[in-house]
């Protein structure tokens, strides 16, 4: 058998991107100032999404340092949140890696 048998030649479908999105708008007093891009690929944006959450666990980690009750039961049901978003967000991505 040649090398050149062993070759997939079925085309891959195009990997997923962006549908354009938008925030700051200061609840809705003004046209919004960010956007996140449409055509981005799926996995560029899934990594800057777990940058993104563990930038935000990571502050609100040490604002939970800081805290007293009853801040520090808001800033813990945070938290948890945090995690599983970023956990859910690390699954996927590292399931797009493996293919």
């Amino acid at each position: 058998m040649s090398q050149e048998s062993l070759v997939n030649i079925t085309p891959r479908k195009a990997r997923p991107v962006t549908a354009s999105s938008h925030f700051g708008t200061c609840n809705h007093a003004h046209a919004p100032i960010i956007a996140v891009r449409e055509g981005v690929d799926s996995e560029d944006a899934l990594v800057c999404a777990v940058a993104a959450l563990k930038a935000a666990y990571e502050t609100n980690a040490m604002a939970l340092e800081k805290a007293g009750e009853p801040l520090r039961n808001l800033l813990t049901a945070t938290e948890n949140s945090l995690e599983k978003g970023l956990a859910l967000a690390e699954a996927v991505l590292e399931g797009m890696e493996q293919g």
